[in-house]
């Protein structure tokens, strides 16, 4: 598999972990954004946007990031748990959503008012029912975004 994320030495990266933990695999993103709260930095900046991570964009903005990595769970049509980078237009199309605006609408946003790169993360829910259970598929996928982007922050401070 590819990297997830290349950084550069300096680069400062937010992480911002969308969807809603009442509604099983749908939490993928928050809980990545939970686990990684108690690695932030002054290079790593950790929002847990939930249903409407457009409220979030002041905190965004003012950490002045690099890189702003978006983890939603996204129907893609892959196995429950895999996890890629996709793209937020194609998103758009998709009749799936635990949030009020399309996620289109805030990378825009964010690319325009930061400069940063910005990079939506989708992982494929097992299952999206209202349900607090995640799939273990899924379960492991959040451990290994969150050991991705720990391996991505660390890999570039001894660049």
């Amino acid at each position: 598999m590819d990297e997830l994320l290349t950084l550069e030495p300096g680069d400062r990266l937010v992480v911002v972990g969308v969807g809603s933990d009442l509604r099983g695999d749908d939490a993928a993103g928050v809980l990545i954004a939970r686990r990684l709260a108690e690695q932030e930095s002054d290079r790593l900046r950790v929002v847990e946007g939930g249903t409407a991570p457009e409220n979030y964009t002041s905190v965004v903005k003012a950490f002045d990031p690099d890189h702003v990595l978006l983890v939603d769970a996204v129907e893609f049509g892959g196995d429950p748990g895999e996890f890629k980078p996709v793209d937020p237009e194609a998103l758009a199309q998709t009749s799936f959503s635990s949030h009020a605006y399309p996620l289109t609408l805030l990378t825009d946003y964010l690319e325009r008012e930061t400069g940063a790169t910005i990079t939506m993360l989708g992982i494929q829910p097992a299952s999206i029912d209202e349900s607090e259970d995640l799939s273990p598929a899924v379960e492991t996928a959040i451990e290994r975004v969150v050991e991705e982007i720990a391996t991505a922050l660390s890999r570039s401070e001894r660049s």
